[in-house]
């Protein structure tokens, strides 16, 4: 993690602090990231196992209660967990700016260059136009994980 040598184009790391509190804007109010980070497998598997059975034995109403109570059943047997947005902004300085060197190969790699990493602004409007594609922001996300698990 403290391999920092093949940052983009051999620049100084940036503190992590200003262009940190972007991606954490980002990751914050980006709809995609957002409906990403909010996705939960084992409660979305209860919600639609409810509407699946209460569906068949009722049709669309039963479909309707069904999703109610299988997101009631989802949510209580979910374990207490903070979603990666919060678990980012506990990160400490040296993950952090490890995350930002990351995402800066990433940006580098889709084709944004050095320029556009420099101030805070551009680095935040940079974020925003290739996180439109999405591998891109696959990669970002991979890079969040990978922050967060290590």
């Amino acid at each position: 993690m403290d391999n920092y040598e093949d940052y983009p184009a051999g620049d100084p790391i940036p503190e992590p602090s200003a262009f940190y509190g972007e991606l954490i804007q980002f990751l914050t109010e980006s709809r995609g990231m957002r409906q990403t980070a909010k996705s939960s497998l084992k409660q979305s598997l209860y919600a639609g196992g409810g509407a699946l059975v209460g569906g068949v034995i009722l049709g669309p109403v039963g479909g309707l209660i069904g999703g109610v109570a299988g997101s009631v059943v989802g949510f209580l047997k979910s374990d207490n967990y903070d979603g990666i947005v919060l678990h980012l902004s506990k990160l400490e300085t040296q993950q952090q700016r490890f995350l930002i060197a990351e995402v800066g190969k990433i940006l580098m790699n889709a084709g944004a260059r050095t320029e556009q990493l420099q101030s805070t602004e551009t680095f935040r409007d940079t974020i925003y136009n290739y996180a439109e594609k999405d591998s891109v922001r696959n990669e970002m996300w991979k890079a969040c994980l990978n922050a967060v698990s290590s």
